[in-house]
């Protein structure tokens, strides 16, 4: 791997909250074994997380809206 692409993995995986001593070993790990910087990105890509608040943020959002919008109805009929 290039040290631009060694950067960018490091950047992804400080994304991630790791430490730095882990993201040092990790990429070690990767050119040790030869690692493409393309299977490298797909598998750190796989250890993010989606945001679960941001769900849950969203679905209270939209129940709100329904309830508002459903009283609204009831007093206009």
């Amino acid at each position: 791997m290039k040290q631009v692409e060694v950067n960018q993995l490091r950047a992804k995986l400080h994304r991630l909250d790791l430490s730095n001593e882990f993201i040092a070993r990790y990429i070690q790990k990767l050119q040790d074994n030869g690692e493409s910087y393309r299977v490298a990105c797909k598998t750190i890509d796989r250890w993010e997380k989606p945001d679960s608040s941001q769900f849950i943020l969203q679905a209270l959002v939209c129940g709100f809206a329904a309830a508002m919008l459903g009283g609204w109805f009831a007093m206009v009929s």
